[in-house]
């Protein structure tokens, strides 16, 4: 088997990682599921195309400018629309009617074909005969610096002890005086701006149009049933795995490599419901 379909499988696992982990992050502090996740990957490639493709500024502004606008968005969209609703079903509910708001307001704006962004990289990495482009090096190593950032956030600073305290125990973390839904509104800013690195830096490297975080949203959902709800490991742990199944899958069998993604997901359910790293409630 080609050594690049290992490194394919790579890019495609760091996209399935962050999607997953920013999804989690939600899920852990908000207690839902933001199926409107994939349409801020896709907010995210727009503002890259925005940014370096068309106005010129540069492929790193474009990621900066993504994250921080779509982490925005999401904050608005947690605070005007998630919390004034607060019943989980009905959220639930919300976040797929968002899905089609979304796309219908990027429509709108750039219309339904397909954007091309030019390449932010050129020229390849080679080690012990293996090539590697310089556009999914980075993609791989900017997933991993961002995965190695959250991971100290969430273990070495007092906010990202709060986020942790509040997602293992809610309760107690109000009567120690943590505002739990201020660290909503922040959880959801960082999960959306993940998003919108996942979707900024794979728009040279692929193409944009309103639909293409349908995708990565199913992976994440699926990476994190296969790691265990609520678990950032296990989020870690399924998008590798998705990965490494998406790219050698669709060598071997092509399409029906998705098959074979929730084949999987079916299987690691029936041995072991609660996911690899979750918790029976038994």
């Amino acid at each position: 088997m080609p050594v690049g379909i290992w490194l394919d499988a790579l890019v495609l696992s760091s996209i399935y990682v962050l999607m997953a982990s920013g999804l989690v992050l939600v899920f852990s502090i908000m207690g839902i599921f933001n199926f409107a996740h994939g349409q801020f990957y896709m907010m995210g490639a727009y503002a890259v195309y925005c940014i370096f493709e068309k106005a010129g500024g540069g492929f790193f502004p474009g990621l900066v400018v993504a994250a921080l606008t779509v982490g925005f968005i999401g904050v608005l969209v947690e605070r005007m629309i998630y919390r004034t609703i607060a019943q989980p079903m009905q959220v639930v509910v919300a976040s797929i009617a968002m899905i089609s708001v979304f796309e219908g307001i990027i429509t709108l704006v750039f219309g339904p074909s397909p954007k091309s962004v030019m390449s932010a990289f050129s020229g390849t990495i080679k080690a012990g005969g293996i090539a590697l482009s310089m556009e999914r090096a980075f993609t791989v190593i900017v997933a991993v610096g961002l995965m190695a950032g959250l991971y100290l956030f969430l273990n070495r600073t007092r906010l990202g002890l709060f986020i942790r305290a509040s997602a293992q125990e809610p309760t107690a973390a109000r009567l120690f005086g943590i505002h739990v839904a201020r660290l909503g509104s922040l959880v959801m800013g960082i999960g959306c701006g993940l998003a919108a690195l996942a979707g900024g830096i794979m728009a040279p490297i692929f193409y944009v149009d309103p639909w293409i975080g349908n995708t990565p949203l199913i992976m994440a959902l699926l990476a994190i049933v296969i790691g265990g709800m609520g678990s950032l490991m296990g989020a870690v742990l399924g998008g590798i795995l998705l990965g490494i199944i998406g790219s050698v899958g669709a060598y071997f069998v092509g399409f029906w490599s998705q098959l074979l993604a929730f084949t999987v997901v079916i299987a690691v359910l029936l041995v072991r419901p609660q996911g690899v790293f979750g918790f029976s409630e038994k």
